[in-house]
């Protein structure tokens, strides 16, 4: 009799233990979304990988953050390129190559498809983080981002973050006057937004048209920008120094190459970016790329702190 009051006593100790250890892994779980999340990025330029580990910042840019953060573990931006190097920043996480390895960059540069990545075999949506519908009553959820910007009346305390060297920062081409089949995208296409705070708004497509892309600030110049997100900084001095032995790698390739190459990046005309929520599938950015001759690749981005 006293073994099996004793046999009830433990098993009960040992629903309890597992039910106080239940409570405690959801408790976990639940505060691992921590205020600023860390993530790395791995960049290969000329046979050379350099680690760039960034701090990401919820509180100016909540759903920035989450939206790159789902990207990311989808293993979206693995084996896409920096496909326009402009003076101030290197662009990326919407293109790839047809053959990585070989190849002229120009012709084997191709858009990644967005839509596919971030749409199941049904045609839900693998995203959570939704802030914009196609129509008034919200049923029809897109996986586009609201711009979290301040030409989009998206206001943060303090000010939030700014670029300066190494900022990490979403970007979208789109602007008023893209073209889109002979219209504006600022005049015709019209979409539903929300924000974090849960405030709902209408607005112009091309102001909540962020998807996958990115840039990484280069200059040593801060500045800052009414219609571009600014969500991570650069974490420690590490990652600093490996993103200016990049930038001195590519002065060095240039300087070596200086009799074979006029310039680092060669204008790709007529550049075109495909969105299906355009009339046509496809714009013109206000520029054309200008795209490295010699590839910079996103090998990988990482989640390495929630």
């Amino acid at each position: 009799m006293a073994k099996t009051i004793i046999g009830k006593a433990s098993k009960l100790f040992s629903v309890i233990v597992a039910a106080a250890v239940l409570a405690g892994c959801v408790f976990m779980f639940s505060a691992c979304e921590s205020k600023n999340p860390e993530i790395r990025i791995t960049v290969s330029f000329n046979d050379t990988e350099y680690e760039l580990e960034y701090k990401l910042y919820r509180s100016f840019a909540p759903q920035t953050v989450a939206h790159y953060i789902e990207l990311i573990d989808l293993d979206y931006f693995n084996n896409t390129v920096i496909h326009d190097y402009q003076s101030d920043r290197m662009i990326g996480g919407g293109f790839t190559y047809e053959d990585m390895e070989n190849g002229d960059v120009m012709d084997d540069l191709e858009q990644k498809d967005y839509d596919e990545a971030t749409t199941n075999s049904d045609g839900s949506l693998k995203l959570n983080n939704i802030s914009v519908w196609s129509d008034a009553d919200r049923k029809q959820a897109t996986n586009r981002l609201y711009g979290e910007t301040k030409d989009n009346g998206f206001s943060v305390e303090n000010g939030g973050l700014s670029n300066t060297f190494g900022a990490l920062g979403a970007y979208t081409y789109a602007t008023k006057t893209s073209g889109a089949s002979g219209e504006e995208i600022g005049m015709n296409t019209r979409v539903y937004t929300q924000q974090s705070n849960g405030q709902e708004g209408e607005g112009a497509y091309y102001k909540n048209s962020f998807q996958g892309m990115f840039y990484i600030y280069t200059s040593t110049t801060t500045s800052s920008s009414t219609n571009y997100c600014v969500f991570g900084e650069l974490k420690d001095e590490d990652s600093n120094t490996a993103l200016n032995d990049l930038l001195t790698a590519i002065s060095d390739y240039v300087a070596d190459e200086a009799n074979n190459l006029d310039s680092f990046t060669e204008e790709l005309d007529d550049s075109l970016v495909q969105d299906s929520m355009i009339t046509g599938g496809s714009y013109e950015p206000a520029a054309n790329f200008l795209v490295p001759q010699v590839r910079i690749i996103i090998t990988d981005v990482t989640v390495t702190k929630y």
